[in-house]
C-alpha cells in the first residue's frame, strides 16, 4: 500500500478527523473522556469543524499527513510543536510541514466553524471536564518538570494512523520526518505515549524518562490509565 507524506491540507478536515477519532475510539481510556451518549460520528464532525482553524492559526505547529497513492485517502496524520527558538517565521523551520496561511475569506470561515464546534470557553464540546482535570493535572506537572530539566524539544503532539492502515509503516514514516528535523537542529524529541504507541517509539530510539499511572474508578475507569514520558536524543552527524 504505497503512500506519501504531505503537508496537512485543511480541505481534508473530514478525513483527518476520521483518522484521528477512529484510531483512538477503540481505547476505553480515551472514549470515557466524553459524556455518555456521545458518538464517534459526533466527535468526527466537530473535530472536522475545528481542524481548519487549528491547522492555520498556530505558527509554532507543524503538520503532516500520509495519503494513499491509489485511493487518495488520508491514512495518517501528525502534529509537532517547535521549540520557541525555532518559531520565528524568518527561520523557515521545516517549511514543507507548515500549513499555508488561508485567505481572508477562508480565515473568517475557519474561525466561525471553530467557534460553532466549541463551547463558550472555546473548549471541545461533550468532554467530561471534571475527568479531564483529574487526568491532565498530574500529566501537566510532570511535563513541565521534564521540559524544564531536559528541554528544549521538538515535541510530537499527536500521531494517528487509520485503523485499517496500521502496521504498514505510516506511523514510522510520519515519525521519521520529525526525527530528521530534530537531528538537523541538534534537538531532542519528546512525546507522551500510551501503551499502544510504546513499541513504535522504543524502536525509534526513544527512552522512557517517567511513567505515570492513574486509577479513576470514581469516574468509571475499570483499570489504570498509563502514560509514558519519552525522550529521544539527537543522532550526531557523522
Amino acid at each position: 500500500m504505497p503512500f506519501s507524506i504531505q503537508v496537512t491540507d485543511p480541505t481534508k478536515a473530514n478525513e483527518l478527523a476520521k483518522v484521528m477519532t477512529d484510531s483512538r475510539w477503540v481505547d476505553p481510556h480515551w472514549k470515557i473522556l466524553f459524556e455518555d451518549g456521545t458518538t464517534a460520528d459526533q466527535v468526527i464532525s466537530e473535530t472536522a469543524q475545528r481542524l481548519p482553524y487549528n491547522l492555520t492559526s498556530r505558527q509554532d505547529k507543524r503538520h503532516q499527513m500520509a495519503v494513499d497513492h491509489v485511493t487518495g485517502e488520508v491514512v495518517g496524520t501528525a502534529r509537532w510543536i517547535l521549540p520557541e527558538h525555532l518559531r520565528d517565521p524568518k527561520l523557515k523551520t521545516w517549511p514543507e510541514a507548515r500549513v499555508p496561511s488561508p485567505s481572508i475569506e477562508d480565515d473568517e470561515k475557519f474561525r466561525k466553524d471553530f467557534e460553532d464546534a466549541t463551547d463558550e470557553e472555546g473548549r471541545i464540546k461533550h468532554l467530561r471536564w471534571d475527568l479531564m482535570e483529574v487526568r491532565n493535572t498530574p500529566l501537566e506537572e510532570i511535563d513541565a518538570r521534564i521540559v524544564h530539566s531536559h528541554g528544549p524539544f521538538l515535541t510530537l503532539d499527536y500521531l494517528s494512523t487509520a485503523p485499517h492502515y496500521q502496521r504498514k509503516g505510516v506511523g514510522s514514516a510520519l515519525l521519521r520526518r520529525g526525527l530528521e528535523v530534530a537531528d538537523a537542529n541538534n534537538l531532542s524529541t519528546y512525546v507522551t505515549a500510551s501503551p499502544a504507541g510504546l513499541k513504535l517509539y522504543l524502536n525509534h530510539g526513544f527512552e522512557i524518562v517517567e511513567t505515570f499511572s492513574l486509577e479513576y474508578a470514581d469516574f468509571g475507569g475499570t483499570e489504570p490509565v498509563v502514560d509514558y514520558f519519552m525522550i529521544r536524543k539527537p543522532e550526531q552527524k557523522s
